[in-house]
């Protein structure tokens, strides 16, 4: 445990106790160079010996330090304290989507809809990197204070690119929220986190999951056989075009979920609409799937407190292994014999057989093959599949592509589809990742011209309408990100603020007060009472108080319309003549390990530094790396110069002289 006080990498010092967990305990922390508040994620002291349960928290940190969506929690800095692992993380400041159902159900339908599209628009983020969840559920869901939704707790996350037994197999995550696949050990993917959001769908709607029973075990074969309990049934208000939103991603067959999250999420703005007030009931054709069951030695499901907890001991665990087995292998055979599709497979069955004949024949007599389609595939996968049809690979190119993931093929040459005899060589074209793009200026444009031409680009755009006097509807008042900052596009969300002009309700003007030397809290205050919307800047004043007003435009006695934008200036106070502290950026880039071990535990990186609180002789930072990281480090220096050296695998690959 990390007692009160504690400074921890030097930077972060703990607060107070958020929470503990089997596997790592969180801490409020405020980190003393940025003067803002963080959630530290320390690795428990027990288990930093365990390999597997390192690996998970170091996945946990990967995951999520590969998405910036502004609905998942920002990962700041993982580093090593003493040996210790630990993960700093935005802090965000209320309650968790579990806790916000439980004090506020039954939800307006609306708010239901707001609150979904913005897990449903991080989740499009995460599968879009191929990051799978697997443990989706209201207590990992956060909200701040302003109703702002932040999705945590990555920690058994996995990459659908990864070669691991994580994938298939294993039973993990919660089990009131778990797909029919995972409960049998099957394999895990996007419509296995889709199946999850429909469930917390229907808890957003109803206020309580659809499923419950005395065991783990027992919900599991809820969930695999029998039928989303009828949400219009509690509450006739519901639409039926809404229910049948929660019937789709919940089908018990994947391949009658929904595709992707963007999907849903279409799918569910639409759903309140009057013409879809007659839509019929969604129905799944799948019925149960009959896939063969698999129950591990280590089958475990966990409850709703976490990932991290076990909910019996070992032998209830094998207890209920055989139970879930029993039951769900009892109908297997026997609901397959009288499946009204029977007949059809076997037809199915005796066309791909006539089908492969042909397909064998023609290749031997006319010694020419079709090149196969690799784009999207990994270069060792798109070799394997060129080699299986008689084709050889020849160079391998790179260059950048906004809309194929780094490491993955974007074309041959050939083009995929031309006829070409046995042997040809084929060149493969590998993505080296998004170029940097600057982002346009988008403000006053019509909102939907301003998604085709980012969208065009590779960004991510999430819409976000307010009421104002000055900007008309559907024309964007704002964006997020300033128009000319190079990004990665396809790494980068884009939120747009979208004028829903003005509104009727607030037509009449208002003389507006002098805010000067009011505090910034007041100004906020004043604005939501009567419409307004303030634009916050900062700036240095040796004559007004920080934390004061020192300008506002337009002036005070301005008669302006509710809804107007009002812009403010707030002091930083004086500004300071000199600062001891100055801050160093460089970049470490990870080598890969040549042997391919998946043991590897990456890099050791281990940095020194000199200035007058620190010792050149003395490690700074001490930890491991599996990808390219960027360090900001805090020299403090009232005169003279310091030093910087970086060492990688006992290799010295930065020394310099660091000076204020």
């Amino acid at each position: 445990m990390i007692t009160k006080g504690y400074l921890l990498g030097d930077r972060y010092r703990i607060v107070d106790t958020l929470g503990e967990g089997g596997m790592a305990n969180v801490y409020l922390a405020e980190d003393i160079i940025l003067e803002r508040k963080v959630a530290v994620k320390i690795l428990r002291l027990d288990l930093q010996k365990e390999p597997q349960t390192l690996a998970r928290f170091q996945r946990e940190a990967l995951a999520t330090s590969e998405l910036s969506h502004p609905n998942i929690v920002m990962v700041l800095d993982v580093s090593t304290d003493h040996g210790i692992p630990y993960m700093v993380m935005e802090y965000v400041d209320g309650p968790d989507l579990k806790e916000y159902i439980r004090q506020n159900s039954p939800l307006d339908l609306h708010n239901v809809i707001r609150i979904m599209n913005q897990i449903l628009s991080a989740m499009t983020l995460a599968h879009k990197h191929n990051v799978i969840h697997r443990d989706l559920k209201p207590q990992n869901i956060l909200m701040d204070k302003r109703g702002n939704i932040k999705i945590a707790d990555f920690g058994i996350a996995v990459a659908l690119n990864q070669n691991s037994v994580t994938q298939t197999n294993s039973v993990v995550g919660s089990v009131h929220y778990m797909s029919p696949e995972q409960t049998r050990g099957g394999m895990v993917t996007k419509q296995s986190d889709i199946y999850s959001l429909g469930i917390i769908l229907y808890e957003l709607i109803t206020g309580s999951v659809p499923f419950s029973g005395d065991s783990a075990v027992s919900v599991a074969l809820k969930h695999a056989q029998e039928p989303i309990p009828a949400i219009k049934q509690k509450d006739t208000k519901v639409p039926q075009a809404l229910e049948n939103v929660v019937l789709k991603a919940t089908a018990k067959n994947p391949r009658d979920r929904y595709y992707s999250a963007s999907e849903m999420k279409a799918d569910l703005d639409t759903s309140l609409d009057p013409a879809r007030a007659n839509e019929p009931i969604f129905s799944a054709n799948d019925g149960l799937n009959n896939d063969e069951t698999i129950i591990l030695p280590n089958f475990k499901l966990n409850n709703d407190a976490g990932p991290d907890r076990d909910e019996a001991k070992q032998a209830d665990q094998e207890k209920d292994q055989e139970t879930t087995k029993q039951a769900l292998q009892a109908g297997k055979f026997q609901n397959l014999r009288n499946h009204k599709w029977w007949w059809l497979f076997i037809g199915l069955a005796a066309i791909l057989v006539v089908g492969l004949m042909v397909f064998v024949l023609s290749n031997r007599n006319g010694g020419e093959v079709r090149i196969p389609d690799v784009t999207n595939l990994t270069e060792r996968s798109a070799r394997a599949k060129l080699e299986s049809v008689g084709l050889k690979v020849g160079r391998i190119k790179h260059r950048e592509s906004n809309s194929i993931d780094q490491g993955r093929v974007i074309e041959t040459r050939p083009t995929a589809g031309e006829q070409i005899k046995r042997g040809r060589i084929i060149d493969l074209y590998i993505s080296a990742g998004a170029g940097m793009a600057r982002v346009p200026d988008v403000t006053g444009d019509d909102y939907q011209e301003a998604v085709d031409k980012l969208e065009k680009m590779g960004f991510e755009v999430i819409k976000e309408s307010r009421f104002s006097a000055s900007v008309p509807a559907n024309h964007v008042i704002s964006q997020s990100i300033a128009a000319g900052v190079e990004v990665k596009p396809n790494q980068t969300t884009i939120t747009l603020s979208v004028s829903k002009g003005q509104n009727d309700h607030l037509r009449d003007t208002i003389k507006l007060p002098n805010l000067k030397n009011r505090s910034l809290k007041e100004a906020k205050e004043y604005a939501r009472q009567h419409g307004l919307t303030l634009q916050v800047s900062q700036t240095y004043s040796d004559k007004v108080k920080k934390g004061m007003i020192v300008e506002m435009s337009p002036n005070p006695g301005t008669r302006v319309p509710r809804g107007s934008t009002i812009t403010i200036s707030v002091s930083e106070g004086a500004k300071k003549k000199s600062d001891d502290t100055t801050i160093r950026t460089f970049s470490v880039t990870y080598e890969k390990d040549e042997n391919n071990d998946e043991d590897h535990q990456g890099n050791h990186v281990q940095i020194y530094i000199a200035d007058d609180n620190h010792s050149a002789s003395n490690v700074y930072r001490d930890l491991y790396i599996k990808r390219d990281m960027n360090f900001s480090i805090p020299f403090h220096l009232k005169e003279g110069a310091g030093s910087l050296r970086v060492v990688r695998d006992g290799q010295t690959i930065l020394n310099q002289k660091v000076s204020k």
